[in-house]
């Protein structure tokens, strides 16, 4: 046998293992991609004979042997959410979502590392090829995402496609831990969140400071133009080397703009990308942060924290900025003033040297100022909110009046703040004035005696006035405006102070996840409080939930039954004591996994803007409309979707979604109950109304159902709830909640005797 018919045998050979094992490995992709079909119920439609889609499942299975619900949570969060067909922007922008860091490399296959698999290849011609991992170290799978072809190949071998011709590109999981941003990095390097990110953008400074370099250089031009005028035309009365000078100087003025507006591009660029990174990362820090800190500031607190970088965003965009970044260059002119002058060059100096006394004298007094006056304007905002949050009940009890002066009180403490801030802002700008009129006179005075002695002509005078002011401009800028870059730098402070507070995410990224949470709940000597100064709700307080029971919460108001649900969640920490579910501590747990694993019906619906049907999907992904008209008629709300203009593709939420009551809202939440997979429902105190109508009668039938499968706990004063429950936690305020049964809660009280009261 010939080598070639050997080949051909060979592969032969490969071709019938790849069709023996094709269906076999194909079975997996095809089962998501049905998943991602049946999720994608209007996103866009997505078509399994698209490559992109098909490279996509390919890889998601390659990187998840099982694919989970918590998986395809996060793969429904990444998916885009227009209608057009999923192309290589989409596939790039989805992995990038999912968590994968994408590196481009150009190649040959036989170069490629197994280790780098799985990867993907892009041909010249626009197709794709998925590569994955050979249990044989010599062999390579190459799936066909247009073909849906399981090709099992040796990196040495030819293709009909050239996979050489082309481009690969790898995906490697993405650490925070080993971003040069994340905090565990920032601690070897010993800088700031802040300083870190401006650290990224280390090539655009170089060629500002680059542009501002040769723009000082060719700033130079106009004093040497005037010495000229004057030494070589004036005083010579020739204009012979005039029109020479004259073409010199415009061009120096043509390549002045030129790098004027360079550097002008890169300034704006800059402060763009910082406003964008630095925005979005607060926005998205803040609602990362544990429900505990964020609850306890106020709405106006949380509004300035995020436009807090708006103070820095128009500092890189001012003339400020430019004025700090000529201060460096201020020494090119003092050379050029030593060369030209000599002995003068010591008033712009000595002037430079009263610039920074003047500096760090007023910048004291601003920062004590700053401080009051920030914390007054957060006081009248805070106001504001409250008063048209109360706006109602202020008219109801005619306090219009009096809310007024309350009012002009706390404005007027805002005002003399910044009163005071403005007054030191103008003393130091005044001052700055001072010291310039003063480098004038000093300049002049000193400038003529040195033209008179013959150590300098007048056109090394003039030229040094000049030059004079370019040295000390920087520092009139840093002076006058000492208010506001104090602003800036608290702003920075700020920003930097809210990125090192850790999120639920960072906390929970070394976490156990449970596979799915059974429902047996163990309370422990649990103590909680909402702030240190307050007394406990609850301390020593114990139980266990076994699974598939099924609880009450009741007791007074106040008494901590919608906190103890919340605690199951860890929206609060505990002051001490620990929770246990399914044996796991909750602290060892992923709080946000965790959270995503219970049903949750609060005491306040809140649905966010998207139709109807999305809304039902947040809590089960994989639903169908089938499943959602089940849950919707269980909570006895499908007849009112039936008759909404546009049915389950009704707009809910924002201020343009449609006008639903609050029965209404409260059956949509607790359809969203049923239609979770969990088998641990927590439901917050329902209306008593609604406990009375069909929709009462089916959450009895419901809770019958799921008993000893499902645990719930439920807060609730209606006894026919509590007579069905296997455990009665009965609570009072500030006292430690008794555990009760419903033959004890119901149990008929003996009349005492005159006797016995005696």
């Amino acid at each position: 046998m010939t080598d070639s018919n050997a080949q051909v045998e060979t592969q032969n050979i490969y071709e019938k293992e790849a069709r023996a094992n094709l269906y076999k490995e194909l079975m997996p992709l095809h089962e998501l991609s049905q998943k991602l079909v049946k999720i994608e119920y209007e996103r866009f439609d997505f078509d399994q004979k698209n490559q992109y889609e098909n490279a996509f499942c390919a890889l998601i299975l390659a990187f998840n042997n099982d694919i989970k619900d918590t998986v395809l949570h996060t793969i429904t969060d990444a998916l885009p959410a227009h209608d057009a067909p999923f192309d290589e922007g989409d596939f790039f922008n989805v992995m990038t979502h999912m968590g994968y860091y994408t590196r481009p490399v150009d190649m040959d296959m036989c170069q490629v590392d197994i280790r780098l698999l799985p990867a993907l290849f892009m041909s010249k011609e626009g197709q794709i090829f998925v590569l994955l991992n050979h249990p044989d170290p010599n062999m390579i799978k190459i799936f066909n995402p247009r073909s849906l072809d399981m090709i099992n190949r040796r990196r040495d071998d030819r293709f009909e496609v050239t996979l050489s011709g082309g481009r690969f590109w790898f995906f490697k999981p993405f650490l925070s831990s080993k971003n040069i941003h994340s905090k565990f990095m920032r601690q070897t390097t010993g800088k700031s969140w802040f300083r870190s990110v401006v650290g990224r953008f280390y090539g655009t400074f170089t060629q500002i400071m680059a542009a501002g370099f040769i723009l000082n250089i060719m700033a130079l031009a106009t004093p040497l133009f005037i010495i000229l005028v004057y030494d070589r035309v004036i005083a010579a009365k020739s204009l012979e080397t005039l029109p020479m000078l004259i073409c010199g100087m415009v061009l120096a003025i043509v390549f002045e703009a030129m790098f004027r507006f360079v550097r002008s591009r890169g300034l704006a660029w800059f402060a763009g990308r910082m406003d964008y990174l630095v925005g979005t990362k607060i926005f998205n820090h803040l609602i990362g942060l544990p429900p505990s800190l964020i609850e306890s500031a106020s709405v106006s607190a949380q509004i300035a924290r995020i436009k807090t970088f708006e103070n820095v965003r128009d500092f890189f965009s001012s003339s400020l900025f430019l004025s700090l970044l000529e201060l460096p260059f201020s020494v090119v002119a003092c050379v050029i003033i030593y060369i030209i002058a000599g002995p003068l060059v010591a008033v712009p100096i000595a002037i430079a040297a009263l610039y920074m006394a003047l500096f760090f004298a007023v910048r004291r007094p601003v920062k004590v100022t700053i401080r009051l006056a920030a914390k007054a304007s957060s006081a009248r905002q805070s106001f504001t909110l409250e008063t048209f949050e109360k706006i109602r009940a202020i008219r109801c009890y005619g306090l219009a009046e009096r809310w007024q002066m309350k009012y002009r009180d706390v404005m007027a403490r805002e005002m003399m703040s910044h009163f005071r801030l403005n007054w030191l802002g103008m003393v130091a700008e005044t001052l700055s004035h001072a010291l310039t009129l003063l480098s004038i006179v000093a300049t002049l005075g000193f400038g003529v005696h040195l033209v008179w002695i013959g150590a300098m002509s007048t056109g090394a005078l003039v030229a040094s006035m000049i030059l004079v002011w370019r040295v000390l401009t920087p520092f009139y800028s840093l002076c006058s405006m000492i208010p506001r870059l104090e602003q800036i730098r608290n702003s920075i402070l700020q920003v930097d102070k809210l990125i090192d507070l850790d999120t639920e995410q960072e906390m929970s990224s070394s976490k156990a996840r449970l596979p799915i949470v059974q429902g047996q709940i163990e309370l422990s000597d649990i103590k909680m409080r909402y702030a240190p100064n307050l007394d406990p709700i609850f301390k020593g307080f114990s139980c266990k939930i076994d699974r598939g029971n099924l609880v009450v919460l009741t007791g007074g108001s106040d008494s901590g039954k919608s906190t103890l649900l919340k605690i199951l969640q860890s929206l609060y920490p505990l002051e001490e004591g620990q929770i246990k579910i399914d044996g796991f501590n909750i602290k060892q747990l992923d709080t946000l996994d965790v959270r995503q694993k219970i049903a949750y019906v609060p005491q306040n619906p809140t649905f966010f803007k998207g139709t109807l049907r999305e809304n039902m999907r947040f809590t089960n992904p994989l639903a169908t409309d089938s499943d959602i008209e089940q849950a919707l008629i269980l909570a006895d709300v499908w007849d009112e979707v039936k008759v909404l203009p546009a049915g389950m593709n009704t707009l809910m939420g924002g201020y343009d979604g449609a006008p639903l009551s609050a029965s209404m809202k409260t059956r949509l939440c607790l359809a969203q109950a049923y239609l979770h997979p969990s088998r641990l429902i927590l439901i917050d105190e329902l209306p008593n109304s609604l406990l009375s109508e069909k929709a009462g009668q089916n959450l009895k039938k419901y809770l019958s159902r799921i008993k000893g499968h499902k645990t719930c706990v439920m807060v609730t004063f209606r006894r026919d709830f509590m007579r069905m429950a296997d455990m009665i936690i009965r609570m009072e305020n500030r006292k430690k909640p008794v555990i009760l049964s419903p033959e004890d809660m119901f149990q008929p009280r003996a009349v005492p005797t005159n006797k016995e009261v005696a």
